[in-house]
């Protein structure tokens, strides 16, 4: 596996385990403390981010292909999460996204910047 930058990733497709576009990773939140990714913020719905709902989704759920991200989590279930205010962010994912959810394998080729 290669580095990639955060910007990068905020350029591509997220898709689920169905090929579904459902969304954009606007942005990573990190963890001072443990010293890594805590959640990656998901903007779903919307136009061009304007009106769309913010997800934390737990890192460990999305895994790296070419130019895309694919999020191990069922559309219909990101409908009915909570999402958040990006003024006032969550300290934590929501886990209960990953309740059932389908671990995506970290093996994938990163995608590439365009």
């Amino acid at each position: 596996m290669r580095p990639v930058t955060a910007n990068s990733l905020s350029t591509v497709d997220v898709r689920s385990p169905a090929g579904e576009n459902v969304g954009t990773v606007v942005d990573f939140m990190l963890d001072t403390k443990r010293g890594c990714v805590a959640y990656a913020v998901l903007a779903v719905g919307g136009v061009l981010g304007v009106g769309a709902k913010m997800l934390a989704i737990p890192p460990e759920l999305l895994s790296f292909g070419t130019n895309r991200l694919t999020l191990g989590v069922d559309t219909a279930k990101l409908e009915q999460a909570p999402g958040f205010d990006r003024a006032n962010p969550p300290t934590y994912p929501d886990n209960a996204l990953s309740a059932g959810a389908r671990p995506q394998p970290a093996n994938q080729q990163a995608p590439t910047s365009t």
